[in-house]
């Protein structure tokens, strides 16, 4: 079988999903199909990838860089003249358009105006969400200003009829472990923390470690413990590379985390966490969360009454509501033992749904790859 060339654009908005995301689908694809892909990584923020991979070098406009089963190169996307040349003398053959982000101004060059030889298939990793309509999105075609270069949307989700998530390995808790609260994850956008921490201080013995990841809300989180004077031990963590990220959120017993990336791998660890959504216009991540929260809910008891209230007072924080976050996260504590089936439940749910980066290939092989003989 001949070497399938991948380009993978990400722009890096804002945060690190972006790229976190980008580059979990490029460790994942290369680890399973090291011998039948050539992997080639445009983005236009090597800072930010180089929070979550030390190997890249920000200065750079490409770099090789290794990961579990082989090598991804890595381009600048905002080298116009380098990646102009390169790509034009190496056309590429498939497209991930990562989270709608379109074409850098040098490849809709080479794609629309100079014409290359043969068809250019280009396909739409959307942002995930649990909504319905993403069902009806998966594998949908859409149109581009000429048909050599036709395009799909393959969207990641939670059901058979999505792309499924990229997975990751659950959490292995002993039964000696189990119950108990020793290590929990804070990841989350700055805000007003003190109701949670007060929540915390309630629950957490003096032995239990709240590890308290970096970026930009991490000050808001470690000026709350000290106006709380938390007893317990704190981390303040510095960024991690990726697998490290990985085998750090899959020793805790209880986790807040935000963005998208971190909150599939919650999922499918199958431990109890909290998602904050990212803050959008009109509060249309409250529509985002209880979307997830729908798709939960079947895998518990009544007990959900619990997740749902503080999943909501998480992502509709007010200043008037602060005792009632403050009970939120209290109860939710106190509950994790009762609430550990449930999130397990959802977690095997999702493998049912196989990996993103093996549908994504058998989408690319029978779909895209048949149809081009």
């Amino acid at each position: 079988m001949a070497v399938t060339d991948l380009v993978i654009l990400a722009d890096v908005v804002d945060n690190y999903g972006d790229i976190g995301v980008s580059w979990r689908l490029c460790r994942t694809l290369q680890k399973n199909n090291s011998q039948d892909l050539n992997i080639r990584l445009v983005t236009n923020n090597l800072k930010a990838f180089h929070n979550i991979n030390s190997q890249i070098n920000p200065d750079l406009p490409f770099q090789k860089c290794s990961c579990e089963n082989g090598t991804v190169e890595v381009y600048d996307w905002t080298d116009y003249d380098f990646c102009y040349k390169t790509f034009t003398d190496n056309p590429p053959e498939i497209i991930l358009e990562m989270f709608q982000c379109g074409q850098p101004d040098w490849l809709d060059k080479i794609l629309f105006e100079d014409r290359v030889d043969g068809i250019v298939n280009i396909i739409m990793i959307d942002y995930l969400s649990a909504e319905p309509w993403v069902d009806d999105f998966h594998c949908l075609k859409s149109l581009t200003r000429t048909a050599l270069v036709p395009k799909v949307n393959f969207m990641p989700g939670f059901t058979k009829k999505t792309g499924g998530l990229l997975l990751n390995e659950g959490k292995k808790k002993s039964e000696s472990h189990k119950g108990q609260l020793s290590k929990a994850l804070f990841f989350a956008y700055p805000s007003d923390w003190s109701p949670v921490i007060r929540a915390m201080n309630r629950v957490f013995g003096k032995d239990t470690v709240l590890n308290i990841a970096g970026g930009a809300g991490q000050e808001s989180i470690l000026n709350a413990c000290s106006q709380e004077h938390s007893e317990y031990k704190t981390t303040a963590l510095s960024y991690m590379n990726q697998p490290d990220w990985d085998n750090m959120m899959k020793s805790m017993d209880f986790m807040i985390i935000r963005g998208e990336d971190s909150m599939a791998q919650a999922c499918c660890m199958g431990i109890p966490f909290i998602w904050q959504a990212y803050p959008q216009n009109e509060n249309y991540h409250m529509v985002k969360m209880q979307a997830l929260l729908d798709r939960m809910k079947p895998f518990f008891g009544d007990e959900f009454a619990l997740v749902e209230e503080a999943w909501s007072r998480v992502n509709l924080q007010s200043p008037e509501q602060k005792d009632q976050l403050e009970k939120a996260i209290f109860d939710f504590l106190t509950n994790l033992e009762k609430l550990e089936a449930g999130f397990r439940a959802f977690a095997e749910s999702l493998k049912a749904n196989g990996d993103l980066a093996n549908n994504l290939m058998t989408f690319i092989n029978k779909s895209i790859k048949m149809d081009s003989k």
